[in-house]
C-alpha cells in the first residue's frame, strides 16, 4: 500500500510540474560594462506574485526603450539559496547595497534602481506601478547617476 501511495504521489509531483531546486535556476547574471552608471536590478523568485505582475512590465519597458549606461539583472532567489543571491549580486558589485537593504531577509517583487559607483539606491519601482512609470523612473535615476 505504502508503494502504491509513493508512486502515486510522484505522479502527482510530476504532473503539477515541480522541480528541484536545482533545476529552477536558470538566470545567469554578469558583471556590467565599463559604461554602466545606473544597474536596475530585479529582485526575483518565480513563486513571488509581485514579480509575475512586475518583470512583464519591466521588460515591455526595457524593449521599448534605449536607457544609455543602464544595465538591467535579476537576483533570482526562486530556490531561497541567500549564498547564490548574494554572490550574483558580488557580480553585480552591488553586493553591500543589497545586504544593506535586505538586512538579513531578502525581499522579492522590487526592482532596485542603483547608481553603480556609489551603490545608493536611487529609487525603486514596485508592481503598482505602470510601464510609464516605470520607465520615467529609469529615466530620472540615470539622469542622477
Amino acid at each position: 500500500m505504502r508503494l502504491l501511495l509513493a508512486v502515486a504521489a510522484t505522479a502527482i509531483i510530476a504532473a503539477c510540474g515541480q522541480t528541484q531546486p536545482s533545476d529552477i535556476r536558470q538566470i545567469e547574471v554578469t558583471a556590467p560594462t565599463e559604461d554602466t552608471k545606473l544597474i536596475a536590478v530585479l529582485s526575483y523568485a518565480s513563486w513571488c506574485g509581485s514579480c509575475k505582475a512586475l518583470d512583464p512590465r519591466v521588460a515591455a519597458v526595457q524593449s521599448a526603450n534605449l536607457f544609455e549606461g543602464v544595465a538591467f539583472a535579476k537576483l533570482d532567489y526562486t530556490d531561497r539559496n541567500a549564498d547564490t543571491f548574494y554572490e550574483d549580486a558580488e557580480t553585480l558589485g552591488i553586493v553591500d547595497t543589497m545586504r544593506a537593504e535586505f538586512d538579513g531577509k531578502i525581499k522579492t517583487g522590487r526592482m532596485y534602481l542603483i547608481n553603480r559607483s556609489t551603490g545608493e539606491i536611487i529609487s525603486t519601482v514596485d508592481k503598482s506601478m505602470e510601464e510609464a512609470e516605470i520607465a520615467a523612473a529609469i529615466s530620472q535615476a540615470a539622469a542622477l547617476s
